[in-house]
């Protein structure tokens, strides 16, 4: 399409000018419809993303508790006790803190892993390995958890009560340290990064050809630790709720970032009484176009039918234009398009509201100039 521009010292009459208008708008009009859409008829594609809010988020499904409350791990603190029946008096109790490699040394009986067995199975471990190795005829053991290894956890971000707080080892969780911290604050967003720091695990490892499981390696004291490097893991709430797969659990040293919430905005333009950019309430989590032209005033004119979405999705090389219709949102929500952050909707000229607002413009002015102080 050529454009031409024509260059006169002339005045154009007006209704010249009214006609050479409304040729250059149906001109355009004419122009390539390649990438213009019916908002009716719109690809489900190209629709706006759905909005998840907080309100909708199951976050008890972050819980991931590492373990039984019976069962010893590294770090936490033991207290054992071993009679023969015959003392004289109450024998002395030994206190002790399960070592990173799972052992304890437990006076004239040794070294003994116990890490990942219960209290019961490991007072029976040290009664075994104490007549095994000549040291009891039969002893009666008892063994005490005294205290919980604790994970110290950064909770930082959009949160209400941000600090480092110290979460017990067999629940130290992503939703404990939200609570923890007081909760989520008004400004969370659905992304929480976590940041784990390197560490040990103890793997499972291989006995005659076989391949025994962690749990089995530690009853045998078959085992070897492995140090893993840095790690940081995104979380989605919106997919976490949806989800009962995900490892959510708390290691000591780990930072939890709740992100804040992105601002979305909308701009709204053309025959509006207030064209600006206006950022999306979060109290109207999905916006449609009626709600656009409210937030900037309504159309300057009840006639202005026709409205020209621009939108870029993210996953989309070009934006595109969705053609909608004021008249006909009113009448059907799928008319009443949903809008997306970044959206520009945009209440177009038409030949029809040009030349209405011609005449306003022609009448105002006739009558101001007419009528003197005007």
């Amino acid at each position: 399409m050529k454009s031409v521009l024509i260059l006169s010292h002339k005045p154009v009459p007006r209704a010249t000018a009214l006609v050479m208008t409304l040729i250059a708008t149906t001109t355009m009009l004419g122009c390539s419809r390649a990438n213009l859409y019916q908002a009716s008829s719109l690809p489900p594609e190209l629709m706006a993303p759905r909005h998840a809010t907080l309100k909708n988020i199951d976050l008890s499904r972050l819980a991931r508790t590492i373990g039984n409350s019976q069962m010893l791990y590294t770090g936490d603190e033991v207290e054992v006790t071993i009679a023969t029946g015959l003392e004289d008096k109450t024998p002395p109790a030994w206190k002790g803190r399960v070592a990173e490699d799972g052992s304890i040394n437990v006076p004239l009986v040794g070294a003994l892993h116990v890490a990942g067995l219960e209290v019961a199975q490991a007072e029976q471990l040290i009664g075994a390995e104490s007549i095994r190795r000549g040291k009891y005829v039969s002893p009666n053991v008892t063994l005490s958890l005294t205290q919980r290894r604790e994970n110290r956890v950064a909770v930082l971000g959009a949160v209400e009560n941000p600090n480092t707080y110290q979460l017990p080892s067999t629940s130290s969780d992503l939703l404990t340290a939200i609570n923890q911290a007081g909760g989520l604050s008004e400004d969370a967003g659905t992304i929480i990064v976590i940041r784990h720091p390197p560490g040990l695990v103890e793997a499972p490892v291989a006995d005659n050809g076989g391949a025994y499981s962690t749990e089995l390696a530690s009853l045998r004291g078959n085992r070897r630790l492995i140090r893993t490097p840095p790690r940081t893991v995104q979380v989605d709430l919106t997919q976490a709720a949806n989800s009962d797969f995900g490892d959510y659990s708390l290691s000591d040293g780990a930072t939890v970032m709740v992100m804040e919430r992105p601002k979305r905005f909308i701009h709204v333009m053309g025959l509006v009484n207030k064209s600006d950019q206006y950022e999306i309430p979060e109290d109207l989590p999905e916006p449609r176009l009626l709600d656009a032209l409210a937030l900037a005033g309504g159309q300057k004119m009840s006639i202005a039918d026709k409205v020209h979405i621009i939108r870029q999705l993210p996953d989309r090389a070009e934006p595109f234009v969705i053609e909608a219709s004021v008249r006909a949102a009113k009448g059907d929500t799928t008319s009443n398009i949903r809008l997306a952050s970044g959206d520009v909707v945009s209440v177009e000229e038409t030949p029809t509201t040009f030349v209405v607002g011609t005449l306003k413009d022609f009448i105002r002015f006739g009558f101001s100039s007419a009528i003197p102080g005007l």
